[in-house]
């Protein structure tokens, strides 16, 4: 039984073949994400006829950047693919396989380290991944935590008052700013602003404060690539947790790489 999971990406899309949602081995495919709804339609229509060539496909998840409707499978908002606001996902796959299911894909991301990566064992579990945006996830109590409009998790929108000084090239005057979280330590931040892991780690200890994690685990693109320095946002973090038991949550680099996300999409078609 052949399961097949894609990560739609701001720059990138990863797909994973999964063989009885073993990742031992597991396929891997990535393509550029086209900027055109039209062109992007083509393109995963050729994608998944490459991979699922002679073969049936017993299942198929999709993850993507933004607001997701889960039941209806709808993409609601994306801020970094807007062309694909109002797109059903699911009923677009549904020419492929008869199971399709669709979630936000930093949820994917906590729901592939969950199952095999830095989280697995432990219950309370968030995730963040850094990339052309920030998204993230929460488990509780070992289930997904969506919210009432299945947008939790969105904590690259989160506002931080920063030190203007902090951020180089302002020309405004005040002592302090509100920014999102996502301007701050994005990819666009990086390549203007160099490294930002301490505004990382700001932004994690809030979620430490707030949620009271086991472990928080950290991916996407800002983490793979090293631009993240883990062992600064570990000490950092630490300064600004409430709760002296809060110092001893575990801040892990995630273990699956580029293709977590798109394995947690393959999960989601995983029956319990």
């Amino acid at each position: 039984m052949y399961y097949l999971g894609i990560d739609v990406g701001g720059t990138k899309t990863k797909a994973v073949l999964l063989k009885g949602f073993s990742i031992k081995t597991m396929e891997c495919f990535v393509i550029d994400t086209p900027k055109n709804k039209k062109q992007f339609l083509s393109v995963m229509v050729r994608l998944v006829r490459f991979i699922a060539e002679k073969k049936k496909l017993s299942g198929i998840g999709v993850g993507l950047p933004g607001i997701v409707d889960v039941k209806r499978g709808i993409l609601v908002k994306a801020p970094n693919l807007p062309f694909l606001n109002g797109w059903n996902a699911k009923k677009f796959f549904r020419k492929f396989s008869s199971a399709v299911a669709i979630d936000n894909d930093s949820r994917c991301f906590v729901r592939a380290e969950a199952a095999y990566g830095a989280a697995r064992d432990y219950k309370n579990i968030i995730g963040v991944a850094i990339g052309t945006g920030i998204g993230g996830g929460v488990i509780i109590d070992g289930r997904m935590h969506y919210g009432s409009h299945n947008g939790a998790g969105e904590f690259g929108h989160m506002m931080l008052q920063i030190q203007n000084s902090k951020i180089k090239n302002q020309n405004d005057n005040s002592k302090f700013k509100n920014y999102e979280w996502e301007m701050l330590i994005g990819k666009r931040a990086y390549e203007q602003y160099g490294d930002r892991s301490e505004i990382v780690a700001i932004g994690i200890a809030n979620l430490m404060n707030a949620f009271d994690p086991d472990i928080v685990v950290l991916g996407g693109g800002g983490i793979t690539s090293g631009a993240v320095r883990i062992a600064t946002v570990r000490k950092t973090a630490k300064k600004y947790v409430m709760s002296p038991f809060e110092k001893n949550i575990k801040i892990a680099k995630g273990e699956l790489g580029d293709f977590a996300q798109a394995i947690g999409a393959a999960l989601l078609t995983r029956r319990p």
